[in-house]
């Protein structure tokens, strides 16, 4: 078994991975964005056996997505409350992974590289967790909300990689778990209208909070925006603020607003 990492990825790449793998809880800034450029380049990494050749992500998706997705999700959605329960069993299954991986003999002592493909997989088997639970908080809250939408199928897996994880008023939504959504978009794009996610401030709780394009806003009745950019955001909501991400305007607002202001443009709609 032979392990083909590309050559982009450097010792402060691995760093990243390292701190991740251990302490994944205290990651400055800093090395957030290491870990992110490592994960991307590890996307094209490769292992061969014999004349079998698999990227890390075909064997993320053989080895943790496939036994374990459905299970984790059917189970987040019985929890009576996602916020306490979630962690502890997305832990449960990221406890499984590096028995599956070594069970298929991926995982080699003698081979230095192998904890690149473990801590692969661990990093986007918490991802897929995370925002899937961040996916159900939302859902029931807008269910409890009084809010009309329509959400794809968490237990399908093809409608889990639907661009668009829900429908309000015909405009299509996403839920992000962060704004690295703004990163990975193409200068002057995003697929979506809106994006339901969470910021975070040190010591502070999270601000849940929607990004939305000019004319969704417009569309659920939306007023004037202050200016303002993504590092200032928290300090001035809840007023509507107008930010520009390379190239792509955004009006942010405040979560429970936005449902306010959704109730009442849904309250006065027809529907056929």
């Amino acid at each position: 078994m032979q392990f083909r990492i590309p050559s982009t990825l450097t010792k402060q790449h691995e760093q990243a991975l390292t701190a991740y793998l251990t302490n994944r809880h205290k990651l400055t800034t800093a090395v957030w964005r290491h870990l992110y450029e490592a994960i991307d380049i590890l996307n094209e990494a490769q292992v061969i056996t014999g004349r079998s050749k698999h990227t890390f992500r075909q064997l993320y998706e053989t080895y943790v997505v496939e036994p374990f997705a459905n299970p984790y999700i059917d189970q987040l959605l019985d929890t009576k409350d996602v916020l306490k329960e979630s962690s502890a069993l997305t832990a449960v299954i990221a406890r499984q992974i590096s028995p599956s991986l070594q069970k298929a003999g991926l995982l080699q002592r003698d081979d230095p590289q192998s904890w690149l493909l473990l801590v692969y997989c661990l990093y986007w088997w918490q991802s897929f967790a995370h925002g899937y639970a961040f996916e159900v908080e939302i859902m029931r809250d807008l269910a409890d909300s009084g809010i009309d939408f329509h959400m794809h199928d968490l237990r399908r897996r093809r409608e889990r990689y639907s661009p668009a994880d829900l429908i309000v008023l015909n405009l299509l939504g996403d839920i992000k778990t962060s704004t690295y959504f703004l990163q990975q978009q193409g200068r002057g794009s995003l697929a979506n209208d809106f994006y339901i996610t969470r910021l975070y401030e040190k010591g502070q709780e999270r601000t849940l909070v929607v990004f939305q394009k000019p004319f969704a806003w417009e569309t659920i009745g939306g007023g004037t925006a202050v200016s303002g950019t993504l590092e200032n955001l928290l300090s001035l909501l809840p007023q509507p603020v107008q930010i520009e991400r390379h190239g792509i305007i955004l009006v942010v607002v405040d979560y429970e607003m936005w449902k306010q202001l959704v109730r009442r443009k849904q309250a006065g709609a027809s529907y056929d």
